[in-house]
């Protein structure tokens, strides 16, 4: 009995439902057996020839249906009472014991299975998925490029809270972007004929591709993580803390790096290398601080996982700060990258090669191919491959019989005009994109002339103090301090500066990253404000000065870029959406990972001809004379062909390729699809979009 007991008490702590379970069905059959055996036993009338087998069959039938009794009890006015009050205690009893147990039974195994299915304990069969381990403001970005892409997706985060808020923001999100599509999508449809715009709408509405499945877990458990089939996901995405979430009282960030992603990261690559895991499977982490840069080298030079998977860092604010400092520089770069960077629409490919001419590459592709653009050589894994501007992957392989090309025109050297940018608050990647802005005038001028980049900082008393790094870029000629209960001083420095210059000016207005969310971009929105009116009154005495004054907002909430889109003297940077479509784009094609830390970063330590990114110039400057109307091919063929033909260009190597255009009022054009489809008429003062080396000096 000892033995017995203790056997019971194991079972009940290890498996309380199946314990549950049995002596429900061991009282129920003994209750059935003895209920049948009195019932046959009393031998009243209408029992009389009834065995015990009979008994126990009208029992059963009795107890799930009280009307049944009429099968024993003939005449109710006849019968014994004890025959009768008998039948009654089998159904009353039965009723609880057998079917209140057993429905109830099945409740509770209902409710564990839904909840199991909430928590993620619940395996899912899947495979080619993209998994997203943790949460933070950049994940919606993620979910959302995938609208765009060609096929269904699906995405599987696990969270370790927050899934209902998770799903709702979500679903959020991806109606919003859907609905904004298609009211595009069916503005161009109201000019068509009945035929037509139903073609038109078929083909062009944008759907809800994404099945996405939220899971709230430990991201570190390796049941949990199998539990979502990662080892057969195509993309894994490690998402690190926003800074608001570990800043400290001060504003401060620590230095104790990310240690749950690096440990999330270990769990996930010791399952992606396993036997059974997918080949090419790519591992995303991101990177916001140098000890878990440093920690992540260590795992990949570390962990041979081969064919298995391949560990890319994602150096989130590295990437942030060139973007900014990019598009500080160039600001008409906010539209394209927008376009170039997401699923949607023209995006960057790669495809693999069997050549180390690049020109030549260039050339003969272009005299067989007019679907996509060819940009540059890329080495990846030892391997060569060219990256091309592209509607999608298939039409990069697509071949025509084209005409030799009968149109030429004439280009200038490139000449660097200098910038001015008035930086305005401060976030967490200030340092680093004065670093781009340093790399910025190295690239262009060497060391020992005169800057083609003038910044001025204007910030917060307390921020100015906190960040002393300032005082160690020459090219920094002003810091100011700014009170936002007396703005006017702070617009006596911006007057000063615009009114005594002629350089094209951009005010970079920063979002401060450390704010708790519910304060997110707060101060970047209150600065627009104030910077806005003074523009409005600025320009209503000089008007000329329209067109050499940008102003250019980060924000790090997607949900305020409507806000910001309403005051139309902003172009809106959105951080978290340019970084989420990064990062959506290397889960897919991990080779294009280095495509873009070069195409965002300004460097002297690569050679001539390997720092190559778009640049915006303006149709006088940069042809010799307005090249007369013709198709996007015929521009970007002979374009191409001018840059390398003289013997002057041939020595430096330095192709340009053409990826669209920009009108005086403003409307981008990027060349997608068919290219001898689409029409192209240049004026002066119209702009180009260059993909070309942007020249180094290493004096």
């Amino acid at each position: 009995m000892i033995r017995f007991k203790r056997w019971l008490s194991v079972q009940v702590a290890k498996h309380p439902k199946r314990v549950v379970l049995v002596l429900i069905i061991l009282f129920n059959v003994l209750f059935i057996a003895v209920s049948a055996a009195v019932i046959s036993s009393l031998s009243l009338r209408g029992t009389e020839n009834m065995n015990f087998f009979h008994a126990a069959y009208y029992t059963v039938t009795m107890i799930l249906d009280a009307g049944c009794i009429e099968s024993v009890i003939k005449d109710i006015g006849t019968s014994g009472v004890a025959l009768t009050l008998t039948c009654l205690a089998v159904i009353i009893i039965g009723m609880i014991t057998f079917t209140g147990a057993v429905i109830g039974y099945l409740t509770n195994i209902l409710n564990d299975f839904i909840e199991n299915a909430n928590a993620g304990n619940t395996r899912l069969y899947l495979s080619d998925h993209t998994v997203i381990l943790n949460w933070n403001a950049r994940a919606p970005e993620i979910v959302n490029d995938l609208l765009y892409s060609d096929n269904k997706e699906t995405v599987v985060a696990l969270v370790k809270s927050g899934s209902d808020d998770i799903k709702k923001e979500i679903e959020e999100r991806l109606s919003h972007t859907i609905e904004k599509e298609n009211a595009v999508v069916r503005k161009k449809a109201d000019t068509m004929d009945f035929f037509d715009r139903r073609r038109y709408l078929k083909n062009n509405k944008l759907g809800n591709n994404v099945n996405f499945i939220v899971i709230e877990g430990n991201i570190f458990s390796q049941k949990q993580l199998k539990d979502i089939s990662i080892d057969l996901a195509k993309a894994v995405i490690i998402l690190s803390n926003d800074p608001s979430d570990s800043a400290s009282a001060d504003g401060r960030q620590p230095d104790e790096g990310n240690p749950q992603a690096v440990k999330a990261l270990m769990q996930a690559a010791d399952i992606s290398s396993a036997g059974t895991a997918a080949h090419d499977q790519n591992i995303i982490i991101e990177i916001t601080d140098p000890w878990t840069y440093d920690i992540v080298q260590r795992i990949i030079s570390g962990k041979e996982l081969g064919e298995k998977c391949n560990i890319v860092m994602f150096q989130v604010e590295k990437f942030l700060g060139q973007l900014l400092a990019q598009i500080s520089i160039m600001p008409e770069m906010t539209l394209i990258y927008d376009d170039l960077f997401s699923n949607k629409g023209t995006a960057f490919y790669t495809e693999p090669v069997q050549t180390d001419d690049e020109i030549g590459f260039i050339r003969d592709y272009l005299s067989t191919h007019k679907n996509a653009i060819p940009l540059t050589m890329l080495t990846h894994n030892g391997e060569s491959c060219f990256c091309f501007a592209a509607n999608n992957q298939k039409d990069i392989n697509k071949m025509h019989e084209l005409k030799s090309l009968g149109y030429g025109v004439e280009l200038n050297d490139l000449q660097s005009e200098c910038k001015r940018v008035i930086m305005i608050g401060h976030n967490s990647k200030v340092e680093e994109i004065l670093n781009c802005y340093e790399a910025y005038i190295l690239c262009q001028t060497g060391d020992n002339q005169i800057s083609p980049l003038k910044v001025t900082v204007i910030d917060e008393a307390d921020s100015i103090r906190r960040m002393d790094h300032y005082q160690r870029y020459s090219f920094v000629e002003e810091v100011a301090e700014l009170d936002i209960y007396n703005i006017d001083k702070t617009f006596e420095t911006i007057s000063r500066l615009l009114f005594n210059t002629s350089e094209e000016t951009s005010i970079l207005i920063l979002s401060d990253d450390t704010e708790l969310d519910e304060n997110a971009d707060s101060s970047a929105l209150m600065y627009l404000v104030y910077i806005q009116d003074f523009i409005k009154e600025m320009l209503r005495e000089n008007p000329g000065y329209k067109k050499r004054i940008k102003t250019i907002v980060e924000i790090t909430d997607p949900g305020n870029y409507e806000i910001v889109k309403g005051y139309n003297m902003a172009d809106a940077v959105i951080s978290n959406r340019f970084t989420g479509n990064i990062i959506t784009q290397i889960g897919k094609k991990e080779a294009i990972y280095d495509f873009y830390k070069d195409l965002l970063s300004y460097s002297t330590e690569k050679p001539n001809g390997q720092n190559k990114k778009p640049q915006i110039k303006k149709v006088s400057s940069f042809f010799k004379e307005t090249p007369p109307p013709c198709t996007a091919y015929d521009l970007v063929r002979a374009v191409f062909e001018a840059s390398v033909s003289s013997a002057e260009a041939q020595e430096k190597q330095y192709p340009m390729l053409i990826l669209g255009y920009i009108k005086a009022n403003g409307e981008t054009i990027i060349f997608s699809g068919d290219l001898s489809e689409i029409n192209v008429s240049l004026e002066a003062e119209d702009k180009v979009i260059v993909y070309t080396d942007f020249v180094c000096h290493n004096d």
